[in-house]
This record gives C-alpha cells, sequence and structure tokens, in this order.
C-alpha cells in the first residue's frame, strides 16, 4: 500500500475572500510504515485527510493508492477516524458502532465480531452499551478508533488519534499501533505530540500553509538535519577542561557536556583531547526531535 499526493489544492471562500488551504501538496509515503502527518494548526492537515477520503471534492491533482484512484479501493479496505467525534450523545457506543458497521458493508455478525475483538484490545467493552455522553473524552475517542480499526483495513487514516487520552491510554493505543505495522498496511496519522513521533513514526510528512516543507523517513530526516552535536559525560568537571578549536559547548550538568563541533574537527580528534586530560564516561551523536525539526523547518519557511 503506497499512497501518492500529487499536486494537490484545495481553496475555500471566505467572508475574506478565497484561502488556500492546500496549495499544490506532493508526497508519497511507502508501504509498511506509521506515518506522521504534521503541522501548525491551519497548515491544512485536515483538509488533507478529508480530500483523502473524498469527503471534500479536490480542485486540483490526484490521490493514488498503489496506482489507483481511492474510487477503486473496497470502503473496508479503509479505516478513517476523524478529529471531530460523531458520536450521538443519547445512543449507547454498540447501537452506533453496530449501525455504521452496517452502512460501511459488513454483515450484522461480523460488525458483531469486529466490534467484540476490536473493543476487547482497546478496553472498551464494559463500557460499550452505554450512552456515548456518559463516557469521557477518551473512551469516546477510543470507540471512534474501534470503528476504524473494524474490517483490520489496509489503510489507516487517522486524525489526532490521541487526542483527549490520558498518558496510560495513549501508551496502549501507540502499542496497538506498533502492532499493526507491517509490508500491506499503511498508517497515516497527524498529532500534535510531537514526543510521540520520535518513538512512533517512521515516516514524516511536515506540511506548513498548505505546502509541503518536507517528506521522508525519519531516521533519514534526523541525520539531514543534525549539526555534528554530541553528548559527552567526562570523569572531571567539563569546566575544567580544556576545549579543542572547533568545539562549542554548554554544560548539561558538573560531568556532562552538549558539544557542537565545526566542519574542521573530527569527533575522534575532539575525543583525543579530552582523553588526554580525563577520561570519557560516555560519548553519543546527539541526534535532532522531530520538534527540533518541525521548528528548524517552520522557522526556515517563515523567514
Amino acid at each position: 500500500m503506497v499512497l501518492e499526493v500529487q499536486q494537490l489544492s484545495r481553496s475555500f471562500r471566505t467572508t475574506q475572500g478565497v484561502v488556500k488551504a492546500l496549495e499544490e501538496a506532493t508526497f508519497t509515503v511507502p508501504d509498511g510504515v506509521i506515518a506522521g502527518l504534521l503541522g501548525p494548526n491551519g497548515s491544512g492537515k485536515t483538509t488533507l485527510m478529508r480530500l483523502v477520503m473524498r469527503i471534500l471534492p479536490m480542485e486540483k491533482g490526484e490521490i493514488l493508492f498503489d496506482g489507483r484512484p481511492i474510487a477503486d479501493l473496497d470502503r473496508r479496505a479503509i479505516g478513517y477516524m476523524p478529529e471531530e467525534r460523531g458520536l450521538y450523545p443519547k445512543a449507547t457506543i454498540y447501537e452506533q458502532l453496530r449501525y455504521l458497521l452496517r452502512l460501511k458493508g459488513f454483515s450484522a455478525e461480523v460488525a458483531q465480531r469486529e466490534i467484540q475483538t476490536w473493543g476487547e484490545r482497546l478496553g472498551i467493552l464494559s463500557y460499550i452499551h452505554r450512552p456515548a455522553k456518559t463516557l469521557s473524552k477518551g473512551m469516546q475517542q477510543k470507540a471512534q478508533l474501534t470503528l476504524a480499526l473494524a474490517g483490520n483495513p489496509r489503510f489507516l487514516l487517522l486524525d489526532e488519534p490521541f487526542s483527549g487520552l490520558d498518558p496510560i491510554n495513549a501508551q496502549e493505543v501507540e502499542q496497538l499501533l506498533r502492532s499493526l505495522r507491517e509490508p500491506g498496511r499503511l498508517i497515516l496519522l497527524s498529532t500534535h505530540r510531537l514526543e510521540q513521533v520520535d518513538e512512533l513514526c517512521d515516516y514524516i510528512v511536515l506540511i506548513h500553509r498548505g505546502r509541503i516543507l518536507l517528506a521522508g523517513h525519519t531516521a533519514k530526516l534526523k541525520r539531514q538535519y543534525w549539526d555534528q552535536r554530541y553528548f559527552i559525560e567526562t570523569e572531571a568537571p567539563v569546566a575544567s577542561l580544556r576545549w579543542p578549536e572547533g568545539a562549542s559547548w554548554h554544560a548539561l550538568s558538573a560531568h556532562s557536556a552538549e558539544v557542537v563541533l565545526s566542519p574542521a574537527l573530527s569527533s575522534q580528534a575532539l575525543l583525543q583531547g579530552i582523553l588526554t586530560q580525563t577520561a570519557v564516561r560516555v560519548f553519543y551523536e546527539k541526534l535532532p526531535t522531530v520538534k527540533e525539526i518541525f521548528l528548524r523547518a517552520v522557522q526556515s519557511h517563515n523567514l
């Protein structure tokens, strides 16, 4: 399952005029990954997801799955969870899930089995016969996730799946998504929790003001944005050391520091200089976090 977005554009008419929500967005997400769709509020993430799901009509561009338009896919091959909760407050979770799965094409028997399977994995079975309005925000979120997961779809499109979840439930959902990562399935999710993206997402798509700023494998992007930064911990206090020319450092504690090397200074030369003065306990490359990449890319675009 490969997702290709090509020259995708969408605008909206407002009282202030025409607003471009997406402008020639182009990127490809490979098979078998969990991809994070990132961007500031109002950047176009939800619009992009709605275009993928054909909730909104396209003005320009193309969206392909394995080279085919989404219209050619069986609806049960796609699991979608919108950001807005669409649950009726007075109806029970079970009634709503069963009804919506029947609309999606599942038989009554299969719908019941899917609710049982995914409801158990998400820990909501004891709540499904209660009205939606009696459930917490997090439980309602997990109920909608149950609907998206039913049928074990090949493509999962999740808009803010961690919204409303406490740390324990968020961790459970993360573990579930990891268990679903496999060849033949693509998971695309949007989230503002960038610290989760570091641990969860193999691939990143960063969108800002309707334009794609970057897209690629997380590990490759971290290497691309790495600025020769290292972490070092020494036996002697770092302030007592003579640092080689070309090493810009600042102390993190009495015995540890973050060091940025100039192109003229190698990590081996740095270590040799330090080892003549003291023992080195820990030394490693300090790659940027997704949050740091996000901020640098957006700030550069705003210049």
